[in-house]
């Protein structure tokens, strides 16, 4: 097996236990493969408001050379200087088309933008927006649709809803739209809408490239839909015991569960006694 020298990892269900918390021995383990000069790259849907506290956790906010993917794959970029490698972001256009969608098909609307930022356009402010911006520590901003600001930079646009409303605007969902953006439902109450080269597996190998990597190098660790990109285009893939079926199916590798420290025994299985 290569020398791997990135360790690309999603956060929940993956890095963090079902209660989005970092156990001690994942702490410790990831410290030593950093100190092995193994690169860290939290990859995730979340905004980087959403990952400062575990990088800290982790030690990794002192150093320079700290990059994390985020919103999926929409960009890569340095978590301490802001530094972007790249970007994959949507169009106001996309915008404007998305948002005539949902309101035809009725379905809660939510616009994320690089800078942590989550934008609604209805003052009925929507759960699943809430719990969103609260467990990814993003300002809510209502703006009307005819408001929004042309200039936005945007991630991912997502929907935010009852699982039954998406499971029906996804069934009515036209041909264009599907063929124009990368969707993924990343939770029952999530629909994302994003860039059609936004995917953490194309971001993963990416960012490698950035750090002079070849795939082989890098091993990527997750346990869903949003996931799939890095199991089956990054390097040495690794699938969590809790991961979905199709996640299992695809990996090099099936460790032990979030919940029983199952990326820190891949990782000291795979990297520190490599």
């Amino acid at each position: 097996m290569t020398k791997i020298k990135m360790i690309a990892t999603d956060i929940d269900g993956t890095l963090v236990n079902d209660q989005r918390q970092l156990s001690e021995f994942t702490i410790n383990t990831l410290k030593k493969a950093h100190e092995k000069g193994v690169k860290i790259v939290l990859c995730t849907g979340r905004p980087l408001s959403g990952v400062k506290h575990l990088l800290h956790e982790l030690g990794l906010d002192e150093f320079n050379d700290t990059y994390v993917i985020t919103h999926n794959g929409a960009q890569a970029l340095n978590a301490k200087t802001n530094e972007v490698v790249f970007r994959n972001l949507l169009s106001f256009d996309d915008f404007k088309a998305l948002s005539q969608l949902s309101q035809e098909l009725k379905v809660h609307m939510q616009t994320i933008t690089t800078d942590s930022k989550l934008y609604v356009n209805s003052q009925n402010i929507g759960k699943y927006s809430i719990y969103d911006a609260f467990y990814t520590n993003m300002d809510i901003i209502y703006t009307p649709a005819d408001e929004m600001d042309p200039a936005l930079q945007i991630a991912k646009i997502m929907w935010a809803d009852e699982p039954q409303k998406i499971d029906a605007a996804l069934a009515l969902i036209p041909t264009a739209i599907k063929e124009r953006f990368d969707l993924l439902r990343s939770e029952e109450f999530f629909c994302e809408f994003m860039h059609q080269n936004a995917s953490k597996g194309y971001a993963a190998i990416k960012l490698g490239e950035f750090f002079g990597l070849k795939p082989d190098e890098i091993m990527t660790a997750g346990d869903q839909d949003n996931d799939m990109s890095m199991i089956i285009n990054g390097g040495f893939s690794v699938a969590m015991g809790n991961a979905i079926p199709k996640v299992k199916d695809a990996a090099d590798y099936i460790t032990d569960t979030n919940n029983n420290d199952g990326l820190a025994k891949a990782v000291e299985k795979f990297v520190l006694n490599n």
